[in-house]
């Protein structure tokens, strides 16, 4: 779990790990990876998210934990259903 995430009302999300390291995400670049029942098949793993439809200068309207494992993000363009795990957002090093 980071330590702090920073990107309310911003383009970008920044998170900061126990290790004092740093990984920044654009909101766009998030939004592209959600994985949620309405951007990707649950059965197949098809990318149904069409990525022109998500605007370039989408922001982060809100986030919200999700238990010790993940966040939710609240993206500008309405998308809410996303849960993004740590585990994935923390790149390798």
């Amino acid at each position: 779990m980071p330590l702090e995430i920073i990107g309310l009302g911003k383009p970008e999300v920044r998170f900061i790990w126990d290790d004092n390291s740093e990984d920044v995400y654009g909101a766009r670049e998030l939004r592209l990876r959600c994985a949620c029942a309405h951007c990707q098949s649950e059965s197949t793993g098809e990318r149904l998210l069409d990525p022109s439809t998500v605007p370039e200068d989408i922001i982060i309207k809100d986030m919200n934990l999700m238990g010790n494992y993940g966040i939710g993000v609240h993206f500008s363009d309405g998308h809410t259903t996303g849960i993004f795990r740590f585990r994935e957002l923390q790149r390798a090093r």
